[in-house]
């Protein structure tokens, strides 16, 4: 099985395969897409919480050293290339959205929750 084949979403819990489509736009991805998402951004995806990210991560480091596969970004298409980077800026605004509120709260006296 390659990095390129899709992903055996039919071997998911509905759980995790509703969220995979979700996440998606209904289609099933391939397995380097689902792999190429961060654990934080997962764990943003409702109905994926540790135990069925853990089930994902299973799934996707079956295969043999994904990083050499793929050891130059050139050999990877523009359009996936985009999607890696509207999903790590997606994380990064929530991580910056979460610091920011964090320090305002600070700031104002309140002791930040956890």
């Amino acid at each position: 099985m390659g990095l390129d084949d899709p992903f055996p979403i039919e071997k998911c819990s509905g759980r995790v395969r509703g969220a995979i489509l979700a996440e998606f736009q209904g289609r099933c991805p391939t397995i380097r897409e689902v792999a190429s998402i961060s654990d934080s951004q997962w764990l943003t995806v409702p109905n994926i919480g540790p135990t069925t990210l853990e089930e994902l991560r299973s799934m996707t480091q079956q295969l043999p050293n994904m990083e050499g596969t793929a050891s130059s970004a050139s050999s990877i298409p523009d359009n996936e290339l985009l999607s890696r980077l509207n999903r790590l800026q997606r994380e990064l605004n929530i991580l910056v959205a979460e610091i920011r509120t964090r320090l305002t709260g600070t700031s104002s006296g309140r002791t930040p929750q956890r």
